[in-house]
């Protein structure tokens, strides 16, 4: 197979068929983990020269806020303006937030988890990323889990779900944008026009909460420039849209990272019993769990390794498309302006990188020296899975997430025992729908207090 117009075939050993694929005229996507490197890693003074493409800016005003921002140079300046909110300090200022709501959670479910039919476990964990995300972003209290059901907000923000999709569709294929007309109802246009709203609206009363918020949260990094944004109206709309995006990012990845860890565990007893014990071995109390005592458990790692392999919290399998400038990808030189990606959802079940790839295996994730670990995985390319990205384009609230996850399933498991509501057949492979994000598959799971 060779790219047209590149200077060189695509090389056709055994070893690398299938490692890149044409899937529109000008556009590759690549599965092999050097590739990701040479695109994503490539960047001049912390600018990325493989450039973002419009595909994802679903605004189409010229101001892609930051995860929108094609613009390098506008994107690193806004990366450094919200950089602190992720620091270590700042992470760990979050605590009482994060325990105010993962305790809630867990109340929750042990509360309503051991009725016959259980809870739906992608409604809670839908519930608590929710609760947790508009808090950090806004200081804005929805209560999904105290009222146990989605807030106007959230179902707000689920009515962007096809409408992104069928966005990029019409960008792709703009000779048949008549349809949007036949694809988007009146209804969906009319929620679309309430998220925008209720964002503008949550910006104007964010910003007549300065200074008097009961913690500190994401927007505080964008102070400096709300205090300037007056009542100039092109700024405070740019404002909201980076806050929104950090909601959304604060949201969506931890929803179904709980939902994936929490799926894979209820359907691998070996991998859930382990896990287990060491929560259980590892506290004494209730109380003495904290994110940083939890980050200490190495099987717990693993198991949240493992599921976001399996259960990647982005529903774009074919990655970030960029603009190549011209250049070598994977040792081949591709042309200027054709669009490239990197699939970590491919190399993620690819066996010339993990053995096993459909199996949920937490014990590839561990050292050698752990009881749990398997020689079996020793072959596997362990750092070939990026699911957090890499380069200038990086998620920044990587280490949020991790921070949350950690305390979320170490809670979960020391105070509660779950199984699966008898007679479901639930498998992601085939259940899991992607729009601009997944829908995830009804799943009834019984929580019970541990007898202590």
């Amino acid at each position: 197979m060779g790219c047209r117009g590149c200077n060189k075939a695509v090389r056709t050993d055994d070893d690398f068929i299938g490692d890149v694929v044409r899937i529109a005229p000008n556009e590759l996507v690549f599965g092999n983990p050097q590739a990701a490197t040479d695109i994503y890693l490539s960047h001049d003074k912390s600018l990325e020269t493989f450039v973002k493409t419009d595909i994802h800016d679903f605004a189409k005003e010229n101001d892609g806020g930051l995860i929108w921002q094609q613009d390098p140079l506008r994107h690193r300046q806004i990366a450094k303006q919200v950089a602190p909110a992720f620091s270590q300090k700042a992470i760990r200022a979050t605590d009482p937030v994060i325990h105010h709501y993962v305790d809630i959670f867990v109340a929750r479910l042990k509360e309503l988890g051991s009725a016959q039919d259980g809870i739906n476990l992608s409604d809670w964990t839908q519930w608590l990323a929710m609760d947790i995300a508009a808090d950090m972003a806004y200081s804005h209290r929805v209560d999904c889990m105290k009222e146990a059901r989605n807030s106007a907000y959230l179902n707000a923000v689920l009515s962007f779900n096809k409408f992104a999709t069928m966005t990029q569709v019409f960008s792709r294929f703009p000779w048949i944008g008549f349809l949007r007309f036949a694809v988007f109802p009146v209804s969906l246009l009319g929620q679309l026009m309430q998220l925008r709203k209720a964002s503008l609206n949550e910006m104007h009363r964010r910003l007549s909460l300065q200074g008097a918020t009961e913690h500190a949260d994401y927007f505080d990094q964008l102070a400096p420039a709300a205090g300037h944004a007056g009542n100039n109206q092109d700024e405070i709309l740019h404002l909201s849209k980076i806050s929104t995006q950090l909601m959304f990012a604060g949201y969506l990845p931890p929803s179904d990272w709980y939902y994936g860890t929490f799926f894979h565990l209820l359907h691998t007893r070996e991998a859930l019993e382990t896990l287990t014990q060491e929560v259980r071995a590892a506290f004494t109390s209730y109380e003495e769990i904290t994110p940083s005592a939890a980050q200490q458990l190495p099987y717990l790692e693993a198991c949240m390794k493992e599921a976001l392999r399996l259960f990647p919290t982005s529903a774009l399998i074919n990655g970030m498309p960029v603009y190549s400038p011209g250049a070598v990808v994977d040792g081949n030189y591709i042309p200027r302006s054709t669009t490239c990606q990197f699939s970590s959802f491919s190399v993620a079940r690819n066996p010339k990188y993990f053995r096993d790839p459909f199996l949920y295996r937490p014990q590839r994730w561990l050292p050698a020296d752990h009881s749990m670990y398997s020689e079996r995985y020793s072959g596997d390319q362990l750092d070939a899975f990026t699911p957090f990205s890499q380069g200038p384009r990086m998620c920044s609230g990587k280490e949020v997430a991790w921070w949350q996850a950690r305390l979320v399933l170490a809670k979960v498991l020391w105070l509660l025992d779950m199984e699966m509501v008898p007679g479901q057949r639930v498998d992601l492979e085939k259940n899991l729908k992607g729009w601009g994000y997944w829908v995830k598959p009804e799943l009834k799971v019984k929580f019970m207090a541990v007898d202590r």
